[in-house]
């Protein structure tokens, strides 16, 4: 292995730098350079580079070899090929040379956001590593409009065993994290989530930042299309960290249990078999229904389940943002109903299933910046301008409709007092938005600056029930209540009648 280095100059980082990124690159020369400049572009200049070139044959290194002329932040790697494990390996063999506090790995065809590693290192500060949401785009890297935020405040084992939560580009580690840990070379794919489970296992958590970090390039080509391999390879790494749990006596800590493992896993074969079913032409879906029949899973899944596997592999299988419109979602529609009947016929669900997604589904693709919008209008209309608005909960919805009433300048008054501590301060200070967390202090600034607002409860499932508790417990009814639940419902009902007419839609005759 040869790496190729420029002497730093003075001004430059010295060693005992910030931040080290790796970045690994296959005949990259279309993205490469996007890539390596979105870190330039990073508000931070603490940071070095290791670009490995794991045995290129386009002129992506000469690309890398252009930009390390002006920037001596940047070094090279050359190796023969060895996949994308074999070039992590080497990066990060380079960059733990380099005696960075913390270390970044990001694939030479994604790239990151403004501000990004600053966001990343703070909260890394906390617990070793943190994660952060990343933007979901198509093959020229123009967002689908579809986000992956963070699920939880805080992802631990528990957390990373239901599905890989921290995705390579958007979070980042100590060296001391990592230690010796390196990732598996004989693993074509799904080699970051196997080294992210081996991590959790031996304590690691990654602290998170509701904060879009990253962009990550969905293209139809690309290695995660193989579905096959990967959900044969999934199922396999989960195997073994159920297994390596085990045996670390950590089935006294969470479930570890056989029913987990098989639900873990058949919701993931699910997911690999729906991307199949959407690409294939066969009407019977028979490599799709292959794929599922192979995996472990549970007795039967329900319709939000065939549901959510639909808006996953919508995305990342299909790599479309699944908008209705009544004609548009047709092609991909009628291919899931197929797939759904089929998975009827295997006894994978109930017949009556099927209708049931169709709603489910209607409802799951709705983003929630859509719902947030419908909620503020429907507040303004409540005199919002003039007495701000009441916010009922700091879940992740919650949090989002605060940040965007701040954002229109709308004066917040947030009251939490069941979501965790660990969830609220994912809400970062905010103007004109006032967070209290007890029903005293709820009345009390109620009273003095928020009496003529309306309410609005985010919770999703708790419809008005949070409005009415709260109501009866401070003695104070609002002037008008709006329910995340409503808003969704409308658009929702709104989107399945589209949905109807697409797949009742005549064809259009030849000639």
């Amino acid at each position: 292995m040869l790496i190729r280095r420029v002497p730093l100059a003075d001004n430059h980082v010295s060693m005992g730098t910030t931040l080290t990124v790796i970045v690994p690159m296959f005949n990259s020369a279309s993205t490469v350079g996007e890539a390596i400049r979105s870190v330039q572009a990073q508000s931070m200049d603490d940071w070095r580079m290791v670009v490995v070139n794991d045995g290129s044959t386009d002129h992506g290194p000469a690309i890398v070899e252009e930009l390390m002329r002006t920037d001596p932040r940047i070094r090279m790697v050359h190796q023969s090929n060895r996949g994308l494990a074999g070039a992590r390996n080497a990066g990060l063999q380079a960059a733990l040379a380099l005696d960075a506090r913390y270390l970044s790995f990001l694939d030479a065809d994604d790239a990151m956001y403004p501000g990004a590693y600053e966001a990343l290192i703070s909260a890394a500060a906390r617990t070793g590593a943190s994660y952060a949401g990343y933007e979901l785009c198509d093959e020229r890297l123009v967002s689908l409009g579809r986000q992956s935020p963070v699920s939880a405040p805080v992802v631990g084992l528990d957390e990373q065993l239901e599905w890989n939560r921290t995705a390579t580009h958007a979070h980042l580690f100590t060296p001391e994290s990592i230690g010796e840990e390196r990732f598996d070379e004989s693993l074509r794919v799904v080699e970051d989530y196997d080294m992210w489970l081996r991590l959790a296992i031996k304590g690691e958590r990654w602290q998170g930042v509701e904060k879009i970090v990253a962009a990550y390039r969905l293209r139809p080509s690309s290695m995660s299309k193989q579905f096959g391999p990967m959900c044969a390879c999934l199922t396999r790494v989960v195997r073994k960290a159920f297994n390596a749990a085990r045996s670390a006596g950590l089935d006294d800590l969470i479930d570890l249990s056989e029913a987990r493992f098989r639900r873990v896993v058949g919701h993931a074969a699910l997911m690999y078999a729906t991307m199949q079913a959407l690409a294939e032409p066969a009407p019977g879906k028979p490599v799709a229904a292959e794929m599922l029949a192979s995996r472990p899973k549970p007795a039967g899944f329900s319709a939000a389940d065939l549901a959510q596997a639909a808006c996953t592999g919508l995305l990342f299988g299909a790599c479309l943002a699944p908008e209705v419109d009544g004609s548009r979602e047709r092609p991909w529609l009628t291919e899931l109903r197929r797939w759904w009947v089929r998975c009827a016929e295997e006894q994978w669900c109930d017949f009556a299933d099927i209708e049931a997604a169709t709603n489910e589904l209607a409802h799951k693709i709705i983003h929630p910046d859509s719902i947030v919008a419908d909620l503020l209008h429907r507040a303004q209309s409540a005199h919002a301008r003039e007495h701000g608005i009441v916010v009922l909960s700091l879940d992740r919805q919650g949090r989002r409709l605060v940040r965007e009433a701040s954002r229109r300048g709308l004066r917040v008054l947030a009251m939490d007092d069941r979501t965790g501590d660990a969830d609220v301060a994912l809400l970062e200070p905010l103007p004109m938005v006032r967070v209290v967390r007890n029903a005293p202090a709820f009345r009390a600034v109620l009273v003095e600056d928020f009496a003529g607002a309306p309410w609005i409860s985010p919770a999703f499932g708790l419809g008005s029930a949070e409005a009415d508790r709260l109501s009866t417990l401070i003695g104070h009814r609002p002037p008008a209540t709006l329910t995340w639940d409503a808003a969704r419902a409308v658009i929702g009902s709104a989107n399945l009648a589209l949905m109807r007419s697409a797949l009742h839609m005549p064809r259009a005759k030849a000639g």
